[in-house]
């Protein structure tokens, strides 16, 4: 996975990343690097699933994601904002203590 798209934390543009679909990422966190991989599927209904390995290893996976699911990737938790099929998966940085009006939802 190292011919992916680098990018380090913070890795979000706006409060949101977008992983597209089939694309490598490396993230850099806290002395150590990730590797994330986000697929699309159609069947039995749109959702994606996001890997993520450490060191070779995996850490992770979360399948069966739609909007509204929540992940923790590298310590931080994002929510699902949107899954298109076979293009990618739009995460929104999750900020515990947010007020609702910042478009940020508070999860505790």
């Amino acid at each position: 996975m190292s011919e992916g798209e680098k990018v380090e934390y913070p890795f979000a543009f706006g409060g949101r990343w977008t992983l597209r679909h089939q694309v490598p990422y490396t993230v850099e966190h806290d002395g150590r690097t990730y590797q994330v991989l986000a697929s699309v599927f159609a069947e039995p209904s749109v959702h994606g699933r996001v890997r993520i390995g450490c060191g070779g290893r995996p850490v992770g996976e979360f399948d069966g994601l739609t909007p509204g699911d929540v992940l923790n990737i590298a310590g931080d938790r994002w929510r699902v904002a949107e899954v298109d099929y076979r293009t990618r998966i739009v995460l929104e940085h999750v900020i515990v203590g947010c007020k609702e009006d910042t478009g940020v939802q508070s999860v505790e």
